[in-house]
């Protein structure tokens, strides 16, 4: 494999825990918020019109990561023909882009939590820890870069 130049492993690991500090903060946060009971667990049904909005929560959540995932492919593809002086700023503008929209998964499990969350506490909790979950998943680790400057 190409070795990067420093800089862009260093831009790397910055933009990597960068994303990992916003998807495992902002749900950590949420996660204390709700077990302290500062956000107290919404008391309706998840039925009828909850249930759909936990269905339309799950198909947004579901559309972030196949956005992301579509996104970093195409990101991939292009690297190479970059100028190598703008090659850190892609890696870090997409590291920082793919973990601000996982955030969605968060925001969308406290909402679930302040409607429905004595109902369905395990559907509430299932949407904020998925946040790092497909952080983990679906950024580019170095050696996806290393190898787009390959191909």
């Amino acid at each position: 494999m190409t070795d990067l130049t420093p800089s862009l492993r260093s831009v790397h690991r910055s933009a990597y825990g960068l994303g990992l500090a916003l998807c495992f903060g902002a749900p950590g946060l949420i996660a204390v918020l709700l077990g302290s009971g500062v956000v107290p667990p919404g008391a309706q049904v998840p039925e009828g019109l909850f249930q759909q909005i936990g269905y339309l929560f799950t198909g947004l959540v579901f559309l972030t990561g196949a956005w992301v995932w579509w996104r970093s492919g195409k990101t991939l593809r292009e690297f190479k023909a970059l100028q190598a002086c703008r090659r850190p700023a892609v890696i870090l503008r997409e590291g920082v882009i793919y973990a601000v929209v996982l955030e969605t998964s968060s925001l969308c499990g406290l909402v679930y939590w302040i409607l429905v969350g004595e109902h369905a506490a395990r559907h509430a909790w299932g949407f904020v820890l998925l946040t790092p979950i497909l952080f983990l998943a679906l950024m580019p680790r170095y050696d996806r870069w290393a190898k787009a400057l390959e191909d």
